[in-house]
Order: structure tokens, then sequence, then C-alpha cells
């Protein structure tokens, strides 16, 4: 499992986030249907301690066609991932903490989009 995997399936098994965006989790680029939604992927790495911890931080966004409901999917992001330290999965988180998360509106779309920036840290034996 890397750490890719182990945020979708955070985020697949937690009911707060599912109730409102069913199974409509991607990783990768904006999906093309889907409302309310969620797509993540990684923004930047770091290899720390001689690369035996990685820093990965993902951006994980919330698109909803109602402001409110997308604030309110981005504050369940947070709190779900904000100071986390647990396994999930098979895949140990050593720290995770939310950065940023701001409500943009995707005139393209008509959707509203808040980008939530988590940073997590892991040892790079837990990747697999």
């Amino acid at each position: 499992m890397d750490i890719y995997d182990a945020i979708g399936y955070k985020l697949l098994n937690e009911t707060e986030i599912t109730d409102v965006v069913g199974a409509h989790v991607y990783h990768g680029l904006r999906p093309t249907s889907g409302d309310p939604c969620i797509n993540y992927f990684e923004v930047s790495y770091e290899p720390l301690h001689n690369g035996v911890v990685e820093r990965a931080h993902y951006q994980i966004s919330c698109r909803a066609s109602e402001p409110n409901t997308a604030q309110a999917l981005a504050r369940k992001v947070c709190a779900l991932f904000h100071n986390m330290r647990e396994t999930i999965s098979t895949f140990d988180v050593q720290s995770a903490t939310v950065g940023n998360k701001t409500l943009l509106s995707e005139p393209d779309t008509n959707l509203y989009h808040v980008p939530v920036d988590i940073y997590f840290v892991f040892n790079n034996a837990t990747v697999s």
C-alpha cells in the first residue's frame, strides 16, 4: 500500500464523508462528473533523514454545486486528517497536519471547490 491508497481508503471508510459524496472519491485529476465529489493528488514530496522518513504534501479537493456543501465536506476532511497518527489499513502514518482550506468558484464547471492541503509524514519502510 502506498500513501495515495491509504488516503483513499481513509476517505472511503469515513461515513461522514461517504454520506455526502457516496463513492465519488478519486485519486488524480478532477472528475468529469459527480456532485459532490472529492479528488486528491500529490503536490510535492520530500525525503527526510536520508530517505528513511518521507513527507508528502497532498491536496484533497472537495467540490459541490453549493458553497455550503463544499465547505462542510472540507471541514469533515480537515477533522478526519488533522493531527492524525495511525495505521490506515496496513500503512503507518506518523503524522498528518492540515495546512490550508480555501473556498473557490469554478466557472467552467459551476462547482465550488475547497482545496485542503495536508502534509503526511511516514516511514519509507511502510511503502510496499
